[in-house]
């Protein structure tokens, strides 16, 4: 997924094949040099969180969510930059009593995003004092009253 992000936007073009190199060494279980590293990705691979990396990218979600046990809620944002839809639909299809709900004008962090403007969709992020999206609060509130959870 982090490969898919980063070829997402045209500006990362010159770092795709750094990047990716990158990746492929934290997949191998491997940690980065950073020295080595164009500057704009430095902060990406920084040391410390290598070790968070490493495990993460180890874990398949559809493999967690399979064995959840439970029902499981799957909000997507349909302006989300960082999961598409079908990554929400992958999840779902992993987990027969999962459920997706697919929310318009919604981002990543969940916050309203009116636009295709990819700067002022993450600018969103910075913002703490937005609110959620529409729908968010009562979509999670739906799912916990009908599965008692």
């Amino acid at each position: 997924m982090l490969k898919e992000q980063l070829r997402a936007n045209p500006a990362n073009a010159p770092l795709l094949d750094v990047a990716n190199q990158a990746i492929d060494t934290l997949l191998a279980g491997r940690r980065v040099d950073t020295a080595s590293l164009p500057p704009p990705l430095v902060p990406l691979f920084r040391p410390e969180i290598q070790g968070f990396l490493i495990s993460e990218i180890a874990v398949d979600p559809a493999d967690l969510i399979a064995k959840a046990g439970k029902s499981v809620l799957v909000i997507q944002g349909e302006r989300d930059l960082q999961v598409s839809v079908s990554d929400a639909r992958r999840l779902v299809a992993a987990n027969p009593s999962a459920m997706i709900k697919q929310l318009p004008d919604t981002n990543h962090i969940l916050k309203q995003v009116t636009s295709d403007d990819r700067r002022a969709n993450y600018a969103t992020y910075a913002d703490p004092n937005l609110p959620l999206a529409p729908d968010v609060v009562e979509t999670v509130v739906r799912f916990i009253e009908q599965h008692g959870q």
